[in-house]
């Protein structure tokens, strides 16, 4: 059966255009003004039609953590986040033992075959614990080590099939190994909480990291070695145009000038908007915490306890999106690109775009980008 949406506002790659999109079954047929023959019709009317978001870091929502949590706990923190337009999620398991690390990808495994809201898993998310303990902001700092080869082999040999991206210290994998390995076995290395300097991050790249983890988050700088300065990661995420980056565009992690900044430097094919949302998301809790590390929720993001600095965020996809146009003044097509199209492209995913032979991700928002209808795989989602 063939669906066409109407509207004004339709986002695709080349900008935001007035027609239809057409969609059978799970693939979008066709995007432009021609009317063609279809069996049934949307009319998105004043709002926006784009294709749903992608996620690549989040730890949760409605108090369920995806480290901690059950499958039922899992499922409804992607409900929640499917509710607010992200038809793609890489789940995060954040620094932890090996033992619970081992539990919590057996648990995504189970929650990828529910017969929902499995679809819009592309995979799980690994952050840590291979990171520097001089940038672990909200990680467990007894939780950090070195990358454990026997540790990290297992992990793979078992649920290589899921884990699609770890997050690590390219500082502290010596010769790149780790990084070569995953690379090796068909996962996204990308650099976080780390010290690393522009030496790290060449040995990094050669090996196939392509992604800077929440930039400029627990992400070294210039520093200078007996008067001699070093780029650091910031830097080298700006130096490389083939270098992915991740945002916090929450308004909060990165203030709008910021945001400015980085649409300005960086090609705006290469930023990808992440929400990096703690459990508390969509909860009105003001206390959490995040492995086991207290926090405080005020001002619209979470903080440790002492305010020292940000612990996470409780943002949305859609909120991004807002920051974005609203706050940082980026045009609606690129803040879209920034959040569906890069991140599949990453992935290597047919998702992310309307437009012909892509996945019928599709969401239907109101002009503040609020979602009203979305569907996942041309089926229209009741989270």
């Amino acid at each position: 059966m063939v669906t066409r949406i109407h509207a004004k506002r339709i986002v695709t790659p080349e900008g935001v255009i007035s027609g239809y999109v057409y969609f059978n079954g799970d693939k979008i047929t066709a995007v432009g003004e021609g009317a063609l023959p279809f069996d049934r019709e949307i009319e998105a009317g004043e709002g926006y039609v784009l294709p749903g978001l992608c996620d690549l870091h989040t730890h949760g929502a409605m108090g369920f953590d995806f480290c901690e949590c059950d499958r039922e706990g899992a499922l409804a923190a992607i409900a929640l986040h499917l509710r607010h337009g992200t038809t793609c999620i890489l789940p995060t398991v954040t620094s932890s033992t090996f033992e619970r690390t081992y539990a919590a990808l057996e648990m995504m495994e189970s929650v990828m075959r529910d017969p929902v809201f499995g679809k819009c898993i592309a995979g799980v998310h690994l952050e840590g614990p291979y990171f520097s303990p001089e940038q672990s902001g909200a990680q467990d700092k007894n939780l950090i080590t070195p990358p454990k080869k026997e540790d990290y082999i297992r992990l793979v040999e078992r649920f290589g099939h899921i884990i699609k991206r770890w997050d690590y210290a390219p500082e502290r994998d010596e010769g790149g190994e780790f990084c070569a390995y995953l690379s090796a076995h068909g996962i996204l290395p990308s650099a976080g909480h780390t010290n690393a300097i522009y030496d790290d991050m060449q040995t990094a790249r050669a090996k196939g990291c392509r992604l800077i983890t929440h930039f400029y988050s627990c992400t070294s700088t210039i520093t200078r070695d007996h008067g001699f300065r070093r780029l650091g990661v910031v830097e080298c995420g700006y130096l490389w145009d083939d270098m992915y980056i991740e945002i916090i565009a929450d308004g909060k992690h990165l203030p709008p000038e910021l945001l400015q900044m980085i649409f300005k430097l960086k090609p705006n094919d290469k930023i990808c908007l992440v929400t990096d949302s703690l459990k508390v998301a969509g909860t009105s809790e003001r206390f959490s915490s995040v492995g086991t590390t207290r926090c405080v929720i005020e001002d619209g993001v979470c903080k440790l306890l002492d305010r020292s600095a940000f612990a996470g965020s409780i943002a949305t996809t859609d909120r991004l999106l807002r920051v974005c146009v609203r706050e940082a003044g980026l045009d609606v097509a690129s803040a879209v690109k920034m959040g569906a199209q890069n991140p599949a492209a990453l992935l290597g995913l047919d998702k992310g775009r309307l437009q012909a032979g892509f996945d019928a991700d599709i969401l239907i928002t109101d002009d503040t980008f609020t979602p009203k209808t979305v569907f996942v795989l041309g089926k229209e989602m009741n989270a």
